[in-house]
């Protein structure tokens, strides 16, 4: 668990802030790229199957063929895992690859989101456990949604329970702070004005009294 941990954070570095860690990863279900994977199957093995079973000579053009099915393949699963978001102990990071050299990416802080939803339409959908989840940011209509999410209701939990710790830690390091700050500035009035005459008073009644 350890080892997946580090090598999560260390694929996704780039994305996180300092003192960011990655708390889970969502994804979207696979069964969203089965379309990619038929037509690369149909075109890359398929077809030069057939070719081959007819003009034999040429076994090195359908290396190539095949060959280049076998990229395409790698690039669709490159896709579906960066394709996702990032639940860190800050908020939400949303990662989009389009290729090697092309990858975008929003965030959204744990304090700006509103709401979270899932929705699950459909037969196939319901069967295979994947939907829409959905982010409602404050100050706007504005949402943030990852399509076709493997077990959504899984994510809204976890989200949820991240916020909350997220709002439960802000709370606590901002009331320490605050403690903080009011210790510095009676410090701070002590040194310059001196102890208030109550003070005084009952310190000297308290010595009178030993």
């Amino acid at each position: 668990m350890l080892i997946m941990s580090v090598f999560k954070d260390y694929l996704f570095l780039d994305y996180l802030e300092e003192d960011e860690k990655i708390l889970f990863i969502a994804h979207r279900h696979f069964f969203a790229f089965i379309p990619d994977f038929l037509r690369i199957l149909i075109f890359h093995a398929v077809i030069p199957v057939c070719f081959w079973y007819l003009f034999p000579q040429l076994m090195g053009i359908y290396t190539i063929w095949g060959a280049i099915g076998v990229v395409r393949l790698l690039l669709v699963i490159q896709d579906w895992y960066y394709d996702c978001w990032l639940i860190t102990n800050m908020g939400v990071v949303g990662v989009e690859w389009t290729g090697y050299f092309e990858r975008t990416s929003s965030r959204v802080e744990f304090q700006s989101i509103e709401g979270i939803s899932c929705t699950i339409k459909g037969v196939m959908q319901t069967i295979f456990g994947y939907g829409d989840i959905t982010l409602a940011k404050l100050g706007g209509p504005t949402t943030v949604t990852l399509q076709d999410a493997y077990r959504p209701k899984r994510i809204e939990k976890n989200l949820v329970s991240a916020q909350e710790k997220f709002v439960t830690n802000k709370s606590f390091t901002d009331q320490e702070v605050l403690k903080q700050l009011l210790s510095d500035l009676v410090i701070d009035h002590v040194k310059k004005h001196g102890l208030p005459e109550v003070v005084k008073k009952e310190s000297k009644t308290q010595n009178v009294s030993k």
